[in-house]
C-alpha cells in the first residue's frame, strides 16, 4: 500500500469510526464499497490493496456528499515547494555570510568558511553516532527540533479543511484523521525533512562559496594570518590538514611554513585566489557532496516508505473490514429458544448483525425450540456465526438454558457461539424497578456463563445498533475459532 492509499484508508476509518450514527455514511453505502472493492481486486489480493480500494471507492461517493471533503482529497504533500523555497533561501544566506568587510583582508585562521565546515563536521559526528545506535541515521543526522518542524510543515493539514467540519461526523473525523495520520506519516515526513535540510545546508556553502567568488572580481581579498598562541609552523600543520581535500581536488599545494610567515600579522597579505580556491575545494568534497549523498539517502528512504506504507492493519476496524472482504455475505444461524420472536426483533437483530459483521448478512432462522426439548442439529457447512436467542422475561434455568446452550457449543466445530437476551418487554415491564432488572441479568449471566458463554443483552425491538454491534463484535472476536 503506498503512501497515497494508506491516506485514504486512514481518512476513510475516521469518518466511519466518528460517524457512528450513519449520518453521512450509512451501513448499506459500506457494504456496497466493500463488495464494490473486493470484485475489483479479486479473492487472492492482499488485505492493503482491499483496503486501499475500498477506501477509494468510499471516498469518491463521500466527496460527492460532502464536497469540503475535496480540500483535503487535493491535499499534497508540500515537498518540492518546501524543498525549492529552502534551497534557495539557504544559498541566499550563504552569498550575503560571505561577506568579509571593507578591509578585503581574509585571515586564514577565520575566513567566512571555516565555521561552516566544523559545524558540518560536528552533524557527522553525530550523524555516526546516530547511525551506530540507532541505525536510522539518515533521518536523524539534522537537529530534531528543525526535523519536527519541518516535518510538520510538510505533513500540515489544510485548515480549510479543519475549520469546515461544522457538523458533528465530519468535526470528529476530521480532528481523528488529523491526530492519527500525523502519528503514523511522522516517520515519512521526518526523512523528507532530512532530506530538504541536507540540500538546503548544501546550498549554503555553495552560497558562501559563490560569494565570495563572485566578490572577488570586482575586489581584491588578501591572504593574511594572525594568532595570539600559533606561529607560522603551527598554522602551516593546521592549514595542511584542513586544507587537504581542497589541495587534492584543486591541485594547488598549501604553502608551507616560510611562505606563511611572509603573510604574517605585520603583513599586507598576498592575492588570496589560491586560498579561496583551497577553501572551496574543501567545501566541495567535506560538505557538499556528503550534503548531497545524505540527501539522496533520505530522500530514497522516504520513497521507500511512501511506496510501501507500514500501515497497521492488526487492528479490530481492519480486521472486522477484511473478514468481511474474505466471508462475502455473511451466513448467520438463529436459534430461538422457548421464544417465539417478533418481526422488529428479527429486523433489530439484522440491523445489529449487518453494522457488526460490515457485510451482507443471510439469517437463517431455526423453528423455535421448545422449552425442554434437545438443540437442533446444525447443518454440515457451519455459518460464520451461531447465535441462541433468549427472552428476558424467563427465569433462567441451568438444566434448560444452560444445557441447550452447552449442547450448541459442543456442536459448533469452531464457529463463533452467541447468546443474545431480548431485554425488550421485560425492561418495559420493570423500567420503574431497575434492581428486579440487574437481578435477572445477573441470573442469566450466572447461568450461561457456567457454560462458558457470556451473555449480550439487547432491547432487540428498539436496539442502539452502534453500542450493540460494538458488543457483539467484541464476543465475536473472542469466541474461540
Amino acid at each position: 500500500m503506498d503512501e497515497r492509499s494508506a491516506r485514504d484508508v486512514v481518512l476513510v476509518q475516521a469518518i466511519e469510526t466518528a460517524d457512528r450514527t450513519r449520518a453521512i455514511w450509512s451501513d448499506a453505502d459500506r457494504i456496497a464499497v466493500g463488495q464494490e472493492a473486493a470484485h475489483a481486486v479479486g479473492e487472492s489480493a492482499a488485505a492493503g490493496a482491499y483496503l486501499g480500494r475500498r477506501a477509494a471507492f468510499a471516498l469518491s461517493r463521500l466527496v460527492v456528499r460532502e464536497p469540503r471533503l475535496r480540500s483535503l482529497l487535493g491535499h499534497r504533500v508540500a515537498g518540492s515547494k518546501v524543498a525549492m523555497i529552502a534551497t534557495a533561501a539557504a544559498f541566499i544566506v550563504g552569498v550575503a555570510a560571505a561577506h568579509i568587510g571593507p578591509a578585503q583582508r581574509i585571515n586564514l585562521l577565520a575566513p567566512p568558511v571555516l565555521a561552516l565546515l566544523a559545524w558540518n563536521v560536528a552533524v557527522y559526528a553525530l550523524l555516526a553516532i546516530a547511525i551506530a545506535t540507532s541505525g536510522d541515521g539518515a533521518s536523524r543526522a539534522v537537529p530534531a527540533g528543525l526535523r519536527s518542524l519541518l516535518a510538520r510543515l510538510l505533513g500540515a493539514i489544510p485548515r480549510g479543511w479543519r475549520d469546515a467540519g461544522d457538523t458533528r461526523p465530519l468535526a470528529n473525523a476530521a480532528a481523528m484523521f488529523a491526530a492519527d495520520w500525523t502519528r503514523m506519516a511522522a516517520p515519512l515526513w521526518q526523512r523528507r525533512a532530512a532530506g530538504i535540510l541536507h540540500v538546503a545546508a548544501a546550498a549554503l556553502a555553495t552560497g558562501e562559496v559563490a560569494g565570495l567568488y563572485l566578490r572577488g572580481i570586482a575586489l581584491e581579498y588578501r591572504a593574511v594570518w594572525q594568532s595570539t598562541f600559533l606561529d607560522a609552523g603551527d598554522v602551516a600543520r593546521l592549514l595542511h590538514m584542513v586544507l587537504a581535500p581542497g589541495a587534492l581536488v584543486t591541485g594547488i599545494a598549501v604553502p608551507g611554513a616560510e611562505a606563511l610567515k611572509a603573510l604574517g600579522p605585520a603583513s599586507q597579505g598576498e592575492n588570496a585566489a589560491r586560498w579561496i580556491h583551497l577553501y572551496a575545494g574543501t567545501i566541495l568534497v567535506v560538505v557538499i557532496i556528503p550534503r548531497l549523498v545524505l540527501a539522496a539517502v533520505a530522500w530514497m528512504g522516504a520513497r521507500r516508505v511512501s511506496r510501501r506504507f507500514p500501515l497497521r492493519v492488526e487492528t479490530p476496524y481492519f480486521q472486522r473490514i477484511v473478514r468481511a472482504w474474505h466471508a462475502g455475505t455473511a451466513q448467520v444461524l438463529a436459534i430461538p429458544y422457548s421464544f417465539d420472536v417478533p418481526a422488529r426483533a428479527a429486523e433489530g437483530l439484522r440491523a445489529m448483525l449487518s453494522r457488526a459483521l460490515e457485510a451482507p448478512v443471510a439469517l437463517a432462522w431455526v423453528p423455535t425450540v421448545r422449552y425442554g426439548d434437545d438443540a437442533p442439529p446444525l447443518p454440515s457447512t457451519l455459518p460464520a456465526a451461531i447465535i441462541v436467542l433468549f427472552n428476558l422475561a424467563a427465569t433462567p434455568e441451568a438444566d434448560n438454558h444452560g444445557a441447550i446452550v452447552g449442547e450448541l457449543a459442543a456442536r459448533a466445530g469452531g464457529a463463533p457461539l452467541i447468546a443474545i437476551i431480548d431485554t425488550t418487554d421485560f425492561t418495559a415491564r420493570f423500567h420503574d424497578v431497575p434492581q428486579r432488572i440487574a437481578q435477572r441479568e445477573r441470573a442469566w449471566r450466572e447461568v450461561l456463563e457456567a457454560r462458558g458463554a457470556t451473555p449480550l443483552f439487547v432491547p432487540l425491538e428498539r436496539p442502539d445498533v452502534a453500542t450493540a454491534a460494538a458488543s457483539f463484535n467484541d464476543l465475536f472476536e473472542r469466541s474461540p475459532s
